[in-house]
């Protein structure tokens, strides 16, 4: 470096300058992928857990109709232990649990897809970085190389540089 010119100094540090530009660009990209991902991923548990509150409160208003049912019928006169009443209180309970089965399916789909956009959001931020990276680098490489000169003992083929 003894016998550059000061321009090819000041280039040589725009160019390295640069690489560093680069690599922190590309954690930055990454960085912002993995809170993506912890976003989906809160996103998922949220999901998850109003879920079960649904099914909970689903599983109340059913215990409640069918208890409702119960003291119509006991009111009536009618034997709540066989026949009709009986049939009616075990449908309703199977709507119960028809209904708590599909929130169970809607809600575990709903947080396995935040899941899915999570993995792939946090994918997407490391490919972006380390892309973004390696693009800077090789941009960096070739101002170095050109500030450099084909006469400078550099390996790097012209067809690169541009010339």
């Amino acid at each position: 470096m003894g016998n550059m010119t000061g321009l090819q100094q000041i280039g040589l540090a725009s160019a390295g300058s640069g690489a560093v530009s680069s690599a922190v660009s590309g954690f930055g990209q990454y960085e912002s992928g993995q809170q993506q991902k912890e976003a989906y991923d809160y996103n998922a548990s949220m999901t998850l857990q109003q879920m079960q509150e649904q099914m909970q409160t689903t599983e109340a208003n059913y215990s409640t109709l069918i208890g409702k049912q119960a003291s119509a019928y006991a009111r009536a006169g009618v034997d709540v232990a066989s026949g009709s009443p009986l049939l009616v209180m075990a449908h309703t309970a199977a709507q119960g649990g028809v209904q708590q089965e599909s929130e169970y399916q809607a809600g575990t789909e709903e947080a396995a897809l935040q899941k899915y956009y999570g993995k792939v959001a946090a994918f997407n931020g490391t490919v972006g970085g380390i892309s973004t990276f390696i693009s800077g680098l090789s941009k960096a490489a070739l101002s170095a190389a050109s500030i450099m000169g084909p006469g400078s003992g550099s390996n790097v083929p012209t067809s690169l540089i541009g010339w």
